[in-house]
This record gives structure tokens, C-alpha cells and sequence, in this order.
């Protein structure tokens, strides 16, 4: 950020690399009319032993999952996926039940690392229709936590390597013995994944079921063989959502709530919208999603964290095609080279979120002009743009929508305002240390 501070919108971060930071380049760099193809360091992101399925995160050729995404996007819609709603809420009950023996206890609770199993959890009850156990055993399931955190950093330096590289690093990495187990836990991860798909297979005429594994396995089998589409891909699909999905969206789940913690006036105004919802009925509890997004301060809080603390904080590299990419600046980018755009940057532009960009201030959202908040949304990358935008993206919201609400009204929330988190860009940030104190509230 800093470099674009000094240098201007289009710097080069490596010798074939640009990085572009303002707004008026995502519909450029992310079109959906014949749109730039992802570049190789999406395939660093490929589990061991899955590298010839596809799946909608890694793949790179554009014919090919624009054919996937056809066959298989319906199972991602928001519809598909709340279904499940009442498998979340089971998951927002336990997380609810373990926070109040904290409450009892009276023990300070690291609330980010408990948000990170409610949302391990809603991945496994929504993914494969029964949730892993974190939250029922309060523990690190697996050890898939550290696993991610562990590897996230070496896998971040990875693919940024030339791609005649990346197996020597692999192979070096056996001799750190932290690498190695962190190698080995991730592939965890991956048998899971393949263990689940097969137990799906057993059952895939279960038409009661509506777990992602079971509606991508019957989707498959009635479309996917016109287009080469078969069960195989559907692991892949289930180990990014592992991988991936739980991380990402525990690490919107901890910036709503560090940044409600640092400004007292923010969580006051949100507690008392969410307070009277419940007072007069339009909340159930658990909250419904349908229920949750008729709050507006919810919805401008929720979306202002995402914007200043993105959970993916890296340039989403794209090749320019041949003949070059005009950027809207006047400069060409040459053929094969590669580009994006940051979240982290392009979010806190201050000509377009104004001069306190850097700041937390969700009203921002309820005061722009229609205008402007459609260039602030197209704008926000948090779940990627165009043919590309994040298939999990429905159901991280619907666990930040459900939980959110239902934490503040059960609980009075306090840090001390001298704590900081720790905070750690792996392309994915990582953040630890949300360390709180917990009181019921008399409501």
C-alpha cells in the first residue's frame, strides 16, 4: 500500500507482475465479457493428490470453468445452500451453549479462535451434512487449524516462486520438521475430503439430503458427462471448502468483531438495533437469514469490516491477453504479463470511500448515493469479481449473519482497548489474539 502511496495506481512487483490499485480496474481486470485467465499461482492451491481435478478456486482455463460452473453453480445459490439453515443453527446453539461455560467459569475466552470452529463446523454440516466436532469437543478438530495456519505462509511463498521452482521447495520443505507436519495435517484435510466424497457416493440417491457433497454428486451424474465432468472433481471442490471456506470466513467473523471492540459506539448502535429486533419479534432465535438482512446497521457493519480487513489480502493475478490490456490509466499492459488488484488497497481508496477510508465507519454505507454504492460495492473484492466471484460466498455470510446478532444480544463483549490483535498476511490474513471477557446480558 505504501508503494502505491509513493508510486501511484500501477507498480511492478515483479519483473512480469503489475499490481493496479484503483476501482475503475476491476472491470477491467475482472470483466465478464471475455475474461482474463487466472494465472499459475492458483495451482499452488491444488491438495496433493488432486491435481487432476478441477475445481472452481484453482482452476485457470476460462472455457472450462465457465462448462464446470454451469453444471455445478446451482448448488452454491443462496437457496441451495439454506436449506441447511437448520444444520447452522445447531452449530450457532453449541457455540452459544460453550461460550456460557466460559460465562460461568469466569475465564477470558479467545472468541476468535472459537468463531474459527463455529465456522469449521458449519463447513462440515453444510458440506457434508454433519458438523466435524470442533464445538462439540472444544477442541482443534483434527488438527485442522494449525494445520491451515501452518501451511498458509509456506503455501503464500510457494506461489509466488517460478513454477520450476516449486517442487524443490516441496521437497526442502520435508526437512523442517514444522513444515513437514503442517504437509501432513493439510493432507488430512485431503483424505477427508476424498473419505466424505466416498461415503456421499454410497448415498447419492438420498434425495432428503442437501449437503453440498450429495447435491454436487447428483448434479454430476445428471450433467456433468457432456462436459468430462465427473464424481472425481467433486473432492476438490470439497477440499478447497475445507481448506478455504472455515478461515475466511472466521477471519470476517474476528474483524467484525475487533473493530466493534474498538469503537464502542458502533457496537452500542448495533446492540440496540439488534435488542429491539428481538423485542418486537422480527428476530427469532437463532436468527434467520431471511430476518438478519432486514437490519441495516447489521448489513453496513458486516460489510464495512469486510472492506477494511478483507480476508484475502493479496493481488488476484490475471494474464494480460495477447495484444495487451489497456488499464483505465492509459497504460498498456504488455501480452502475458501478469496483473490484479489488491483488496486490501482498492477497498480503502480514499477518492472513492473518502478521507477516512482507513477508518471504521460502517454509516458510510447508509450514506452514499445510489451512484456511489454501486461503484463501492463492484468494488469490493472480498469474495473476488466477475466470472470468478467465490462460490462459498453465500454461506460464509449466512454464518456471519446468523451468529452475529445472536452474540451480541446474549453477551456483553469486552477487550481491554489497549489489546491488539495479531495479524499476519498469508494471502489469507491470518489474525489471533481476539482475547474477551464475557458477561450475559439481562435481556
Amino acid at each position: 500500500m505504501a508503494l502505491h502511496e509513493k508510486y501511484g495506481p500501477l507498480i511492478r512487483i515483479a519483473p512480469n507482475e503489475l499490481s493496479y490499485s484503483k476501482p475503475d480496474g476491476v472491470p477491467v481486470i475482472y470483466r465478464l465479457s471475455n475474461p482474463l485467465e487466472k494465472t499459475d499461482w492458483y495451482h499452488v492451491w491444488k491438495g496433493a493428490g488432486l491435481k487432476s481435478q478441477i475445481d472452481m478456486f484453482t482452476i485457470t482455463n476460462e472455457k472450462r470453468h465457465t462448462a464446470y460452473r454451469r453444471v455445478v453453480g446451482a448448488v452454491y445459490s443462496l437457496t441451495s445452500i439454506l436449506k441447511n439453515e437448520a444444520q447452522i443453527d445447531q452449530n450457532v446453539n453449541m457455540l452459544i451453549e460453550r461460550l456460557d461455560g466460559f460465562v460461568k467459569r469466569k475465564e477470558e475466552v479467545d472468541l476468535g479462535l472459537w468463531v474459527e470452529m463455529y465456522a469449521y463446523d458449519n463447513i462440515g454440516s453444510v458440506s457434508f451434512g454433519q458438523p466435524f466436532g470442533f464445538l462439540e469437543t472444544s477442541s482443534d478438530h483434527g488438527g485442522y487449524i494449525a494445520a491451515v495456519h501452518a501451511a498458509m505462509p509456506f503455501l503464500s511463498v510457494i506461489c509466488m516462486t517460478p513454477t520450476y521452482a516449486r517442487t524443490l521447495l516441496m521437497i526442502a520443505a520435508a526437512a523442517v520438521p514444522s513444515l513437514l507436519r503442517a504437509v501432513l495435517a493439510v493432507d488430512n484435510i485431503r483424505k477427508t475430503a476424498v473419505r466424505e466424497t466416498e461415503k456421499a457416493m454410497a448415498r447419492k440417491y438420498d434425495v432428503q439430503r442437501h449437503d453440498t457433497v450429495t447435491r454436487l454428486l447428483q448434479t454430476i451424474e445428471k450433467a456433468g458427462e457432456k462436459h468430462g465432468i465427473t464424481h472425481h472433481e467433486v473432492t476438490g471442490e470439497m477440499w478447497v471448502a475445507v481448506m478455504a471456506g472455515a478461515d475466511s470466513t472466521a477471519g470476517t467473523l474476528r474483524a467484525i468483531l475487533y473493530n466493534l471492540l474498538k469503537s464502542p459506539s458502533t457496537m452500542a448502535r448495533l446492540t440496540a438495533e439488534i435488542d429491539a429486533a428481538y423485542a418486537d419479534g422480527s428476530l427469532a432465535s437463532p436468527a434467520q437469514h431471511s430476518q438478519v438482512t432486514k437490519l441495516p446497521y447489521l448489513m453496513a457493519v458486516c460489510r464495512e469490516a469486510a472492506r477494511i480487513w478483507p480476508s484475502f489480502q493479496v493481488t488476484m493475478p490475471r494474464y494480460a491477453p495477447a495484444g495487451g490490456l489497456q488499464l483505465p490509466n492509459g497504460f498498456c499492459v504488455p501480452a502475458g504479463y501478469r496483473v490484479g488488484i489488491n483488496p486490501y488497497i482498492v477497498q480503502r481508496d480514499l477518492e472513492l470511500f473518502g478521507n477516512d477510508a482507513n477508518v471504521f465507519r460502517p454509516e458510510r454505507w447508509l450514506e452514499a448515493d445510489k451512484e456511489r454504492l454501486r461503484v463501492m460495492n463492484t468494488t469490493m473484492l472480498s469474495f473476488g469479481a466477475g466470472t470468478r466471484t467465490c462460490t462459498g460466498q453465500h454461506l460464509a455470510m449466512a454464518e456471519i449473519y446468523k451468529i452475529v446478532p445472536e452474540l451480541l444480544h446474549r453477551f456483553k463483549i469486552d477487550m481491554p482497548q489497549e489489546r491488539e490483535w495479531s495479524a499476519f498476511n498469508a494471502s489469507f490474513s491470518l489474525t489471533t489474539g481476539l482475547v474477551c471477557e464475557l458477561e450475559r446480558r439481562g435481556v
